[in-house]
């Protein structure tokens, strides 16, 4: 699937270094899977006049695992390990072809999950880099249980951290509150108290790992806020009626900079034009202007956002935050790669890892563009597509 050209020079695309700036013509020379300064004497040169390259694409909340269908607990019932394992290099597969480079998996068997990630780190399986949390840690009957992660009190969290550092996984995930795709479970309210969360974090830090917090609505944000955790996903302040943000929560995310992975899902873009979709936006902007840390993620996976489903999201965050296509881009590349700590990837500068998307049209005039690509690049390789 990829294509092992050590040395090359590209010339001719106005290129978006994945900054404030609008794309300019610039020779891009790759060597060794990393962007330098000047060519090699044996570079091979690609024409690519007419075409505009991005830095490669970052999805920070996947589940490789799942099969966005709405038979996805039939299917995860019935699967076997090793079928699971295929559909997940199938879907991480399908996201590099679609200009993804970099995804972060947040819910999927530990041991899977980091099984993979370690087979595309050593070349056995070609995908995106990946970065995973392994089974989120959830109480019992919690949100998510169907991974096998249940854990609870404080000393129960404890040994859950340690035990998922143990096995290799780079970030810690721990459902703060009750979810969507569990029954019985209560999105409405925290499934940990503030000491188990302080745990969790306490454990995490000393051990070197970040964690973030799966929270809909605002009881869950609450403690996971007053745990210390470094981010939160979704996000949504969830009630039945919508999003009902509350001032005095989105200035503490903000004033602790606690960073917000906002899953722009499918199933939200189909809202658009309802009171619900009102409420998200009305949510989402005072977020952007009161200057939270944003990364850009969709949850793919889940029941209608399939794993290529990011652009659509991108155009959905433009859309809900007023903010500029180009600082919209910024969240999937360049702003998630910093608030990621990926200090090597996320924009195409020299010493920086070489991913790149080579587009037909400019996505920072029209983000639609994302769709029509004419060539990927992971790590200075070429991706077949």
């Amino acid at each position: 699937m990829l294509s092992e050209i050590k040395n090359l020079s590209i010339y001719g695309a106005k290129v978006w270094i994945g900054d404030s700036e609008p794309p300019k013509e610039k020779i891009l020379h790759v060597s060794d899977g990393i962007f330098t300064e000047n060519p090699t004497d044996d570079a091979i040169e690609v024409n690519a006049s007419g075409l505009v390259i991005i830095p490669g694409l970052i999805e920070a909340h996947a589940h490789l695992c799942l099969n966005a269908g709405d038979d996805w607990e039939k299917v995860q019932n019935n699967d076997s390990s090793r079928s699971m394992s295929l559909r997940m290099i199938e879907n991480a597969q399908k996201m590099l072809r679609a200009g993804i480079t970099t995804i972060r998996d947040l819910g999927a068997p530990t041991e899977l999950a980091v099984s993979l990630r370690n087979a595309i780190n050593e070349g056995i399986v070609t995908g995106p880099e990946l970065f995973v949390a392994g089974a989120p840690i959830t109480t019992t009957a919690g949100h998510g249980n169907f991974w096998n992660g249940e854990a609870d009190g404080e000393l129960g969290v404890r040994v859950a951290v340690r035990e998922r550092i143990k096995a290799g996984v780079d970030w810690i995930k721990v459902m703060a509150s009750g979810g969507n795709m569990t029954p019985g479970s209560n999105t409405a309210r925290a499934q940990y108290s503030i000491d188990e969360m302080k745990a969790i974090v306490e454990e995490a830090h000393r051990l070197g790992t970040s964690v973030t917090a799966h929270a809909h609505g605002v009881e869950g944000i609450r403690h996971a806020l007053a745990g210390g955790v470094d981010m939160i996903e979704h996000c949504t302040f969830q009630t039945e009626s919508g999003s009902e943000p509350i001032p005095e929560v989105i200035a503490e995310i903000i004033s602790s900079q606690t960073i917000v992975s906002p899953t722009l899902t499918g199933s939200l873009a189909l809202q658009k034009g309802t009171e619900l979709y009102k409420k998200r936006t009305e949510l989402t902007r005072q977020l952007v202007e009161g200057g939270a840390q944003i990364v850009m993620s969709t949850d793919c996976g889940i029941p209608g956002t399939p794993h290529t489903y990011l652009s659509y999201a991108l155009e959905t965050m433009h859309d809900m935050s007023d903010l500029t296509a180009i600082e919209t881009l910024r969240l999937a590349t360049s702003t998630s790669a910093h608030l990621l700590s990926l200090d090597d990837r996320g924009k195409i500068k020299t010493g920086l890892r070489a991913d790149l998307v080579a587009l037909n049209e400019d996505p920072t005039v029209n983000l639609a563009a994302l769709r029509d690509i004419n060539f990927v690049m992971s790590g200075g390789s070429f991706v077949h597509r």
